[in-house]
């Protein structure tokens, strides 16, 4: 079974440590988002990994190779981190080289992007750029990419070196920025070292726990 990230959506690091707390026996990681990260992310997420916490840090660095470089040298040694991979070959490269320490995972096509949207801004299909972006970056040595589950079966049959970061992970469709959404009995076929994102849903939740159960449950049955 795939490994469950809690996104931790909010600038509030009182709240995300409190969402922490509650959820640390359910969760196998957290993801840091940019909001949180700017707002005094170093001094936490240096903490949290004292105290043990695995952490996802999800910044989807996209700019010229060797400012990737530069950024990625200051980074905490957290356990995965995020590059775009519209970036290019040599910019996710300058990441993996630069921190060999962290799992350095490109993200493909945001789950936020419809099928339109996607021909409209790509002149492809999703899953046509997805495929295309992760034969690139399964030639940079990067640990793996982020891809919906739409496209997840696609990406592991033609490119098994790579792992899967799937966002986007639903019991019930819901309205929100997500455009490309996948239930989580669909993901059964995941490897262990793959990672299933999950946020709102739970930690929005009335009773986070219970729902981050039915999650795992949905994932093994």
């Amino acid at each position: 079974m795939a490994q469950i990230c809690v996104a931790l959506n909010t600038d509030s690091w009182k709240k995300a440590i409190a969402l922490i707390e509650k959820l640390q026996g359910e969760a196998d990681l957290f993801k840091v988002g940019l909001p949180l990260y700017l707002n005094g992310g170093r001094k936490h997420v240096d903490q949290l990994l004292k105290d043990g916490v695995r952490i996802f840090l999800d910044l989807k660095l996209h700019d010229i190779p060797s400012v990737v470089e530069e950024t990625v040298k200051g980074l905490p040694p957290v356990e995965y981190l995020t590059v775009h991979a519209v970036g290019g070959k040599r910019m996710v490269e300058a990441a993996v080289r630069t921190r060999p320490d962290i799992r350095i995972v490109a993200v493909t096509l945001l789950t936020s992007l419809s099928d339109e949207e996607a021909r409209e801004i790509f002149k492809k299909r999703p899953r046509n750029l997805v495929i295309q972006l992760s034969r690139m970056v399964a030639d940079t040595r990067a640990w793996g990419v982020v891809v919906s589950g739409l496209e997840a079966r696609a990406v592991r049959k033609y490119f098994k070196m790579l792992n899967l970061v799937v966002p986007g992970v639903r019991l019930r469709r819901k309205r929100d920025d997500h455009a490309r959404v996948v239930f989580p009995d669909r993901l059964k076929w995941l490897k262990g070292d793959d990672i299933v994102v999950v946020g709102r849903e739970v930690t929005e939740a009335r009773n986070p726990v219970e729902v981050l159960k039915k999650i795992r449950a949905a994932l093994t049955k």
